[in-house]
């Protein structure tokens, strides 16, 4: 026996017990490190903001049905970065899926948010090129991908002059080289029963004006349901 190691006394021999024990321990160093089947990517609206509850989020409804779909379980990855550019999604060490990758980034870009320091939206031929990288990487499990459109009003132009329809441009045409699926988040953004209203208590603090609520959280995971699986808009 190795020095330092336990041996289990009720194991010895090929016990019923000992057996499926095993197998579990098998199967549990066999599911560690392996990439996972799903992955969301995205800014606050990944990160479930302004959901009442952080489980009526979008991402969270959507991989909820998706052991119906696949019949197993389904290994997944939620990364939500509030506040981040697709630049910040490049620094982050995201695994590619193997079964559906969804990315939802190019708001703030578009709006120009900084934590610190004055907005500057990110130049649209930097986003293109930043957004093309980004997605390369994720695509490298030959995944279905779903690419969502900026959170805004349909040809909306933000506080520091961008226009919406352009980075909505370069998201659609980046996700159709990569036989991907384009969902506009400008209806859901449109509906004002899906945002709002500002002071509502969330698992985030108190909700804003522009963020999803629950409704608009489920409005989107029905959009990016159909859009993995080719059944068009529900």
């Amino acid at each position: 026996r190795r020095h330092g190691a336990v041996e289990n006394r009720q194991c010895r021999g090929l016990r019923p017990g000992c057996l499926l024990s095993g197998a579990i321990r098998r199967l549990r160093s066999s599911w560690i490190g392996r990439p996972p089947d799903v992955l969301v990517a995205g800014d606050s609206l990944t990160a479930g903001e302004h959901a009442s509850d952080r489980r009526r989020a979008y991402a969270p409804l959507l991989l909820g049905s998706l052991p119906e779909t696949l019949g197993r379980r389904v290994r997944t990855r939620v990364a939500g970065l509030s506040g981040a550019r697709v630049a910040d999604l490049l620094r982050r060490d995201l695994p590619a899926a193997s079964h559906l990758v969804v990315v939802e980034v190019g708001t703030n870009d578009w709006q120009g948010y900084s934590a610190s320091g004055p907005w500057k939206a990110t130049p649209v031929e930097r986003f293109d090129e930043e957004y093309g990288l980004l997605l390369d990487r994720l695509m490298a499990g030959h995944p279905t991908l779903v690419c969502l459109g900026v959170w805004g009003p349909s040809g909306g132009l933000s506080q520091v002059g961008a226009r919406l329809n352009d980075y909505d441009d370069v998201i659609a045409a980046a996700c159709a080289a990569r036989r991907g699926a384009f969902v506009s988040l400008s209806p859901v953004y449109d509906d004002p029963g899906s945002r709002g209203p500002g002071g509502r208590p969330t698992p985030f603090g108190a909700s804003d004006e522009e963020h999803p609520n629950d409704r608009g959280h489920a409005r989107i995971a029905q959009l990016v349901s159909a859009a993995s699986t080719g059944s068009g808009e529900a």
